[in-house]
C-alpha cells in the first residue's frame, strides 16, 4: 500500500463498493466480500494485492462454485481470472490508479460479462479476446490500429521495442516493416505507446509468445533466441555447473 494511504484506499473502497473490505492485516493484503452486479446476483470477490502495489497488478481468484475454472471462461486452472491481455492492464488501470478503479474498470465489467455468459450461453458481442497467441496479436492490432492492417511479425517487432527500459533510437528500422528508419517513419506512433504500455508486462507476453512457440503454435513468427530462456532456470545451471567445479573440503 505504497501509493495511497490504506485508509484513502479503505474510504474510497467503501464509498464505491460498500460490500467489500479491504485486509491489510494479510499477507498478502486483500480486498474481499461480494461484488453485486444486479439484485440478487453478486461475485465473492478475492482479490490479491502484490507485495510490490502499486507497481504489481493485483490478482483475481474466482470462486469454482460460481464461474467454472476453464479456458473458455477466461479462467486459469489455478482459478485465476484472466482480466486481459497482460499488456493492456496499464490501459485500463494507469499509474496513480488505486484499487477501486481497478475493481472499476477491470473486475467489474469481467463478472458481468461472466453473468452474461451463464445467461445466454456466449460472450456479450465485441467483448472476449481469444486465448493465447491469438489474444495478444488482436489487442496489438488494436494497439497499433492507426497502421490499418498489421503482420504478427510487425506486432512482435513493435513488442520488442516496446519491452525495452530504454527508449528506440531513431536510426533504427522501423517496425512496420517500411525498412524506413524510425524518425521518418512510426516513432511518433511508438513514443504514444510507450506511454501507455508497461515495459515489464510486454515483456510477459514476449514470454507467452515465446512459450506457445515452443508447444508448436506456427501463428508466431520467428522470436529472439533470448525468450526462450528463462533467467532463474539459467542462473539455476550456472550456479550447479559452479557447485561441481568446487572441490569439497574433507573434515
Amino acid at each position: 500500500m505504497k501509493q495511497m494511504p490504506a485508509s484513502r484506499e479503505r474510504d474510497h473502497l467503501s464509498e464505491t463498493f460498500p460490500t467489500l473490505t479491504l485486509d491489510t492485516a494479510r499477507v498478502p493484503a486483500r480486498v474481499t466480500g461480494i461484488m453485486w452486479i444486479e439484485p440478487g446476483l453478486g461475485f465473492t470477490i478475492n482479490l490479491e494485492i502484490p507485495g510490490n502495489y502499486p507497481c504489481g497488478i493485483p490478482k483475481l481468484w474466482c470462486n469454482q462454485r460460481e464461474i467454472p475454472w476453464e479456458i473458455d471462461r477466461h479462467v486459469c486452472r489455478n482459478g485465476l481470472a484472466c482480466l486481459c491481455v497482460t499488456s493492456e492492464y496499464r490501459m485500463h488501470w494507469p499509474p496513480r490508479s488505486d484499487l477501486t478503479d481497478f475493481l472499476t474498470t477491470l473486475v467489474r465489467p469481467y463478472l458481468v460479462a461472466q453473468a452474461y455468459y451463464q445467461s445466454h450461453g456466449h460472450w456479450p458481442f465485441s467483448h472476449e479476446r481469444s486465448h493465447g497467441a491469438r489474444g495478444v496479436f488482436e489487442a496489438f492490432e488494436d494497439f497499433l490500429s492507426p497502421l490499418g492492417s498489421v503482420n504478427h511479425t510487425s506486432i512482435v517487432d513493435f513488442m520488442l521495442l516496446l519491452a525495452r527500459k530504454t527508449h528506440p533510437k531513431g536510426h533504427e528500422p522501423c517496425p512496420c516493416g517500411s525498412r524506413i528508419k524510425l524518425r521518418n517513419c512510426h516513432r511518433s506512433l511508438l513514443m504514444a505507446l510507450r506511454q501507455i504500455v508497461d515495459p515489464e508486462l510486454v515483456q510477459a507476453d514476449l514470454q507467452l509468445l515465446a512459450y506457445l512457440q515452443r508447444q508448436g503454435d506456427p501463428s508466431i513468427p520467428r522470436l529472439p533466441k533470448r525468450l526462450h530462456h528463462r533467467n532463474g532456470r539459467r542462473r539455476l545451471v550456472h550456479a550447479r555447473r559452479r557447485h561441481k567445479a568446487q572441490p569439497r573440503s574433507v573434515a
